[in-house]
Protein backbone atom coordinates (compact mmCIF):
# COMPACT_ATOMS: atom_id res chain seq x y z
CA UNK A 1 0.00 0.00 0.00
CA UNK A 2 1.19 3.79 -0.88
CA UNK A 3 0.37 6.72 1.06
CA UNK A 4 0.71 8.33 -1.93
CA UNK A 5 -1.17 8.63 -5.28
CA UNK A 6 -1.44 10.35 -8.49
CA UNK A 7 -5.13 10.54 -10.04
CA UNK A 8 -4.55 10.52 -13.35
CA UNK A 9 -7.53 11.70 -15.72
CA UNK A 10 -7.10 9.62 -18.97
CA UNK A 11 -10.40 11.84 -20.50
CA UNK A 12 -8.50 14.71 -19.64
CA UNK A 13 -5.33 13.43 -21.59
CA UNK A 14 -7.47 12.59 -24.59
CA UNK A 15 -9.53 16.10 -24.52
CA UNK A 16 -5.85 17.62 -24.63
CA UNK A 17 -4.68 15.46 -27.69
CA UNK A 18 -8.05 16.38 -29.35
CA UNK A 19 -7.03 19.78 -29.03
CA UNK A 20 -3.73 19.09 -31.12
CA UNK A 21 -5.30 16.83 -33.57
CA UNK A 22 -7.48 19.90 -34.75
CA UNK A 23 -4.50 22.47 -34.57
CA UNK A 24 -2.42 20.20 -36.69
CA UNK A 25 -2.68 20.17 -39.98
CA UNK A 26 -0.84 17.00 -40.75
CA UNK A 27 -0.82 13.52 -38.12
CA UNK A 28 -0.74 14.27 -34.27
CA UNK A 29 1.72 12.15 -32.84
CA UNK A 30 2.60 12.25 -28.94
CA UNK A 31 5.77 12.40 -26.83
CA UNK A 32 5.47 9.47 -24.20
CA UNK A 33 9.04 10.05 -22.41
CA UNK A 34 10.27 10.08 -18.84
CA UNK A 35 6.94 7.39 -18.30
CA UNK A 36 4.42 9.60 -20.08
CA UNK A 37 5.85 13.02 -17.86
CA UNK A 38 5.02 10.69 -14.46
CA UNK A 39 1.31 10.01 -15.63
CA UNK A 40 2.48 6.24 -16.60
CA UNK A 41 3.60 5.09 -19.95
CA UNK A 42 1.66 2.03 -20.13
CA UNK A 43 -1.91 3.79 -19.51
CA UNK A 44 -1.46 6.70 -21.65
CA UNK A 45 0.35 5.72 -24.56
CA UNK A 46 -3.08 2.96 -24.75
CA UNK A 47 -5.71 5.90 -24.04
CA UNK A 48 -3.72 7.76 -27.03
CA UNK A 49 -3.37 4.79 -29.23
CA UNK A 50 -7.04 4.20 -28.79
CA UNK A 51 -7.54 8.01 -29.78
CA UNK A 52 -5.75 7.20 -33.14
CA UNK A 53 -2.62 8.45 -32.48
CA UNK A 54 0.37 6.38 -34.54
CA UNK A 55 3.48 8.03 -33.54
CA UNK A 56 5.30 8.10 -30.69
CA UNK A 57 8.49 9.43 -29.23
CA UNK A 58 10.43 8.38 -26.62
CA UNK A 59 13.78 9.39 -25.27
CA UNK A 60 15.87 6.53 -24.67
CA UNK A 61 16.13 2.72 -26.52
CA UNK A 62 15.12 1.27 -22.66
CA UNK A 63 12.07 3.49 -23.36
CA UNK A 64 11.38 2.33 -26.71
CA UNK A 65 11.52 -1.09 -25.94
CA UNK A 66 8.96 -1.28 -23.18
CA UNK A 67 6.21 0.72 -25.40
CA UNK A 68 6.49 -1.85 -27.89
CA UNK A 69 5.62 -4.35 -25.53
CA UNK A 70 2.59 -2.23 -25.28
CA UNK A 71 1.71 -1.77 -28.69
CA UNK A 72 2.86 -3.55 -31.66
CA UNK A 73 2.14 -2.10 -34.92
CA UNK A 74 2.54 1.93 -34.71
CA UNK A 75 5.72 3.57 -34.93
CA UNK A 76 8.04 4.53 -32.49
CA UNK A 77 10.96 6.78 -32.64
CA UNK A 78 13.35 7.20 -29.63
CA UNK A 79 15.08 10.76 -29.57
CA UNK A 80 18.50 9.99 -28.12
CA UNK A 81 19.26 7.28 -31.16
CA UNK A 82 21.58 3.85 -30.88
CA UNK A 83 24.49 4.56 -28.36
CA UNK A 84 26.39 1.31 -29.81
CA UNK A 85 26.07 -1.39 -32.40
CA UNK A 86 24.45 -3.90 -30.26
CA UNK A 87 21.27 -1.35 -29.50
CA UNK A 88 21.16 -0.54 -33.10
CA UNK A 89 20.29 -4.26 -33.44
CA UNK A 90 18.13 -4.64 -31.18
CA UNK A 91 15.86 -1.14 -32.06
CA UNK A 92 16.09 -2.73 -35.60
CA UNK A 93 14.51 -5.97 -34.72
CA UNK A 94 11.76 -4.38 -32.75
CA UNK A 95 11.02 -2.22 -35.90
CA UNK A 96 11.96 1.23 -33.56
CA UNK A 97 12.96 4.40 -35.18
CA UNK A 98 16.08 5.75 -34.10
CA UNK A 99 16.84 9.35 -34.67
CA UNK A 100 19.92 10.13 -35.72
CA UNK A 101 21.97 12.87 -34.39
CA UNK A 102 25.56 12.35 -35.50
CA UNK A 103 27.68 10.72 -38.23
CA UNK A 104 28.36 8.05 -35.73
CA UNK A 105 25.09 6.92 -35.21
CA UNK A 106 24.64 6.85 -39.11
CA UNK A 107 27.34 4.66 -39.20
CA UNK A 108 25.88 2.45 -36.28
CA UNK A 109 22.87 2.31 -38.46
CA UNK A 110 24.25 1.73 -41.82
CA UNK A 111 24.64 -2.08 -40.84
CA UNK A 112 20.50 -2.44 -40.24
CA UNK A 113 20.20 -2.71 -44.24
CA UNK A 114 17.98 0.03 -44.59
CA UNK A 115 16.02 -0.26 -41.49
CA UNK A 116 13.91 3.20 -41.38
CA UNK A 117 15.32 5.73 -39.08
CA UNK A 118 14.84 9.26 -38.21
CA UNK A 119 17.33 12.89 -38.45
CA UNK A 120 17.21 15.47 -36.29
CA UNK A 121 19.10 18.63 -37.66
CA UNK A 122 19.61 20.96 -34.85
CA UNK A 123 18.21 24.38 -35.72
CA UNK A 124 19.45 26.45 -33.03
CA UNK A 125 18.68 24.60 -30.02
CA UNK A 126 22.38 23.72 -30.15
CA UNK A 127 21.49 20.02 -27.81
CA UNK A 128 21.20 17.08 -29.96
CA UNK A 129 21.54 16.37 -33.55
CA UNK A 130 23.43 17.69 -36.92
CA UNK A 131 24.84 21.15 -37.60
CA UNK A 132 23.19 22.14 -40.60
CA UNK A 133 26.06 23.25 -42.21
CA UNK A 134 27.54 19.71 -42.11
CA UNK A 135 24.27 17.68 -43.32
CA UNK A 136 24.70 16.45 -46.84
CA UNK A 137 22.21 14.21 -48.09
CA UNK A 138 24.62 11.97 -49.46
CA UNK A 139 25.23 11.33 -46.02
CA UNK A 140 22.40 9.27 -45.34
CA UNK A 141 22.80 7.18 -48.70
CA UNK A 142 21.92 3.15 -47.92
CA UNK A 143 19.22 4.37 -45.24
CA UNK A 144 15.94 4.39 -45.65
CA UNK A 145 14.49 7.90 -44.13
CA UNK A 146 11.45 8.22 -43.00
CA UNK A 147 11.29 11.45 -41.00
CA UNK A 148 13.13 14.73 -41.00
CA UNK A 149 12.58 16.97 -37.76
CA UNK A 150 14.29 19.74 -35.47
CA UNK A 151 13.51 20.89 -31.93
CA UNK A 152 12.09 24.27 -31.05
CA UNK A 153 13.74 26.21 -28.49
CA UNK A 154 11.17 29.24 -27.46
CA UNK A 155 8.12 28.09 -28.67
CA UNK A 156 6.73 29.02 -25.25
CA UNK A 157 7.35 32.23 -25.88
CA UNK A 158 5.44 32.74 -29.37
CA UNK A 159 6.99 36.11 -30.27
CA UNK A 160 10.79 35.48 -30.12
CA UNK A 161 13.01 35.62 -33.10
CA UNK A 162 14.60 32.36 -32.59
CA UNK A 163 10.79 30.69 -33.91
CA UNK A 164 10.78 32.25 -37.28
CA UNK A 165 14.94 31.78 -36.87
CA UNK A 166 14.61 28.00 -37.27
CA UNK A 167 11.26 27.77 -38.53
CA UNK A 168 13.27 29.32 -41.95
CA UNK A 169 16.14 27.30 -41.70
CA UNK A 170 14.27 23.84 -41.16
CA UNK A 171 12.24 24.90 -43.91
CA UNK A 172 15.49 25.34 -45.91
CA UNK A 173 16.54 21.94 -45.28
CA UNK A 174 14.07 20.32 -45.89
CA UNK A 175 13.90 21.76 -49.29
CA UNK A 176 16.85 19.26 -49.62
CA UNK A 177 15.13 16.72 -48.65
CA UNK A 178 12.11 15.94 -50.91
CA UNK A 179 9.40 13.55 -50.10
CA UNK A 180 10.68 12.75 -46.60
CA UNK A 181 7.90 13.53 -43.85
CA UNK A 182 8.70 16.04 -41.11
CA UNK A 183 8.27 17.08 -37.67
CA UNK A 184 8.86 19.87 -35.90
CA UNK A 185 6.04 20.96 -33.49
CA UNK A 186 6.14 20.56 -29.88
CA UNK A 187 3.20 21.57 -27.68
CA UNK A 188 3.85 25.46 -27.96
CA UNK A 189 4.72 25.47 -31.41
CA UNK A 190 1.61 23.42 -32.57
CA UNK A 191 -0.16 25.66 -31.56
CA UNK A 192 1.94 28.84 -32.43
CA UNK A 193 1.07 28.33 -36.50
CA UNK A 194 1.55 26.04 -39.20
CA UNK A 195 4.77 26.91 -40.07
CA UNK A 196 6.12 25.44 -36.86
CA UNK A 197 4.16 22.38 -36.89
CA UNK A 198 6.09 20.05 -40.13
CA UNK A 199 4.02 16.95 -41.21
CA UNK A 200 4.06 15.21 -37.21
CA UNK A 201 3.49 17.39 -34.10
CA UNK A 202 4.60 15.66 -31.05
CA UNK A 203 3.09 17.24 -28.58
CA UNK A 204 4.29 16.31 -25.00
CA UNK A 205 3.31 18.60 -22.11
CA UNK A 206 -0.08 19.61 -23.00
CA UNK A 207 -1.48 16.37 -23.44
CA UNK A 208 -0.57 16.00 -19.21
CA UNK A 209 -2.43 19.17 -18.02
CA UNK A 210 0.74 21.29 -18.48
CA UNK A 211 1.04 24.80 -19.73
CA UNK A 212 3.14 24.66 -22.35
CA UNK A 213 3.20 28.63 -22.37
CA UNK A 214 5.58 31.40 -19.87
CA UNK A 215 2.66 34.09 -20.16
CA UNK A 216 -0.16 32.94 -20.83
CA UNK A 217 -3.35 31.13 -18.58
CA UNK A 218 -3.12 27.55 -18.81
CA UNK A 219 -6.21 26.12 -20.52
CA UNK A 220 -5.84 22.68 -21.09
CA UNK A 221 -7.86 20.10 -18.85
CA UNK A 222 -5.62 19.27 -15.37
CA UNK A 223 -4.97 15.61 -16.06
CA UNK A 224 -3.36 14.81 -12.68
CA UNK A 225 -4.48 15.14 -8.74
CA UNK A 226 -1.18 14.31 -6.68
CA UNK A 227 -2.38 13.46 -3.58
CA UNK A 228 -1.30 11.82 0.00
CA UNK A 229 -2.53 10.34 3.66
CA UNK A 230 -2.91 11.36 6.48
CA UNK A 231 -0.92 9.07 8.66
CA UNK A 232 -1.23 10.90 12.10
CA UNK A 233 -3.27 13.56 13.72
CA UNK A 234 -1.24 15.22 16.96
CA UNK A 235 -1.19 18.17 18.80
CA UNK A 236 1.59 20.44 19.41
CA UNK A 237 2.11 22.55 21.98
CA UNK A 238 3.48 26.44 22.15
CA UNK A 239 7.18 25.90 22.16
CA UNK A 240 7.18 22.87 20.61
CA UNK A 241 9.56 22.49 17.67
CA UNK A 242 8.52 20.55 14.49
CA UNK A 243 10.55 18.52 12.15
CA UNK A 244 14.62 18.39 11.31
CA UNK A 245 16.34 21.09 12.17
CA UNK A 246 13.66 22.85 14.44
CA UNK A 247 13.11 24.83 11.91
CA UNK A 248 9.53 25.68 12.68
CA UNK A 249 8.51 26.49 16.70
CA UNK A 250 4.83 27.01 17.74
CA UNK A 251 4.08 30.01 19.09
CA UNK A 252 0.74 28.64 19.93
CA UNK A 253 -0.98 25.29 20.74
CA UNK A 254 -1.73 24.07 17.15
CA UNK A 255 -2.97 20.45 15.83
CA UNK A 256 -0.97 18.85 12.74
CA UNK A 257 -1.38 16.37 10.43
CA UNK A 258 1.74 13.87 9.30
CA UNK A 259 1.58 12.92 5.84
CA UNK A 260 2.89 10.12 4.03
CA UNK A 261 4.46 12.07 0.64
CA UNK A 262 7.98 13.75 0.69
CA UNK A 263 10.79 14.52 -1.49
CA UNK A 264 11.72 10.96 -2.64
CA UNK A 265 8.20 11.16 -4.01
CA UNK A 266 8.46 14.36 -5.71
CA UNK A 267 7.64 17.17 -3.04
CA UNK A 268 10.48 19.50 -3.37
CA UNK A 269 12.21 20.62 -0.36
CA UNK A 270 11.96 24.25 -1.41
CA UNK A 271 8.16 24.08 0.16
CA UNK A 272 9.40 23.99 3.18
CA UNK A 273 8.02 26.39 5.81
CA UNK A 274 6.42 28.09 2.98
CA UNK A 275 4.24 25.59 0.59
CA UNK A 276 0.77 24.42 0.80
CA UNK A 277 -1.29 20.99 0.89
CA UNK A 278 -5.34 21.37 0.33
CA UNK A 279 -8.02 19.57 1.72
CA UNK A 280 -11.51 20.23 0.39
CA UNK A 281 -10.92 23.51 -1.07
CA UNK A 282 -8.81 24.38 1.83
CA UNK A 283 -5.41 25.67 1.88
CA UNK A 284 -2.81 24.00 4.72
CA UNK A 285 0.16 25.22 5.17
CA UNK A 286 3.52 23.28 5.03
CA UNK A 287 5.39 23.31 8.91
CA UNK A 288 9.16 22.91 9.23
CA UNK A 289 11.42 20.93 7.31
CA UNK A 290 9.62 18.42 4.54
CA UNK A 291 11.23 14.96 4.72
CA UNK A 292 12.53 12.31 2.55
CA UNK A 293 8.96 10.46 3.34
CA UNK A 294 6.82 12.54 5.77
CA UNK A 295 5.35 16.04 5.57
CA UNK A 296 3.81 17.88 8.32
CA UNK A 297 0.64 20.83 7.79
CA UNK A 298 -0.90 22.75 9.99
CA UNK A 299 -4.98 21.60 10.64
CA UNK A 300 -5.28 23.72 13.38
CA UNK A 301 -8.38 24.72 11.99
CA UNK A 302 -10.17 21.86 10.05
CA UNK A 303 -10.64 19.48 13.24
CA UNK A 304 -12.80 16.99 11.01
CA UNK A 305 -9.20 15.86 9.33
CA UNK A 306 -8.38 12.77 10.11
CA UNK A 307 -6.07 9.25 9.84
CA UNK A 308 -6.90 8.33 5.88
CA UNK A 309 -7.90 11.39 5.02
CA UNK A 310 -6.25 12.56 1.47
CA UNK A 311 -4.60 16.04 0.82
CA UNK A 312 -3.89 17.74 -1.98
CA UNK A 313 -0.34 18.11 -3.02
CA UNK A 314 -1.56 19.38 -6.79
CA UNK A 315 -4.81 19.34 -8.50
CA UNK A 316 -7.90 21.31 -8.41
CA UNK A 317 -6.94 23.95 -5.46
CA UNK A 318 -3.29 24.16 -5.70
CA UNK A 319 -2.43 24.00 -9.69
CA UNK A 320 0.55 22.04 -11.33
CA UNK A 321 1.64 25.45 -12.05
CA UNK A 322 1.39 27.15 -8.94
CA UNK A 323 3.64 24.23 -7.26
CA UNK A 324 6.16 24.83 -10.49
CA UNK A 325 6.30 28.59 -9.83
CA UNK A 326 6.62 28.51 -6.21
CA UNK A 327 9.50 26.51 -6.59
CA UNK A 328 11.32 28.19 -9.31
CA UNK A 329 10.83 25.26 -11.87
CA UNK A 330 8.46 24.22 -14.54
CA UNK A 331 4.99 21.68 -14.91
CA UNK A 332 7.32 19.45 -16.71
CA UNK A 333 9.86 18.94 -13.99
CA UNK A 334 7.00 18.74 -11.11
CA UNK A 335 5.50 15.95 -13.12
CA UNK A 336 8.57 13.77 -14.11
CA UNK A 337 10.04 13.81 -10.54
CA UNK A 338 7.33 12.32 -8.92
CA UNK A 339 8.33 9.13 -7.85
CA UNK A 340 7.66 5.50 -8.12
CA UNK A 341 6.58 4.80 -4.41
CA UNK A 342 3.55 7.16 -5.79
CA UNK A 343 0.78 4.79 -6.99
CA UNK A 344 -0.96 5.90 -10.23
CA UNK A 345 -5.03 5.76 -10.06
CA UNK A 346 -6.47 6.07 -13.35
CA UNK A 347 -10.26 7.08 -13.66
Amino acid sequence: MSFSRLVVDLDAVSANYGRFVKASVGTTGAVVKANAYGLGMEAVARRLKAEGCEHFFVATPEEGFALRTLINEDAIYVFSGPPDADTATALASANIVPVLNSREQIGLWMRQKRAPAALHVDTGMQRLGFDPNELKPRMLEGIELVLLMSHLACADRPQHPQNERQAGLFSRICDDFPGIETSFGNSAGTLNGTQYQGGITRPGIGLYGGNPYLDKDNDFHHAAVFEAQVMQRRRVNAGESVGYGATFQATRNIEIAIVGVGYADGVSQILSGKGQLAHKGARLPVLGQISMDLTHVDVTEDPDICVGDWLEVFGATITLDEVAEMTGTSGYEILSRIGSRVSRVYV
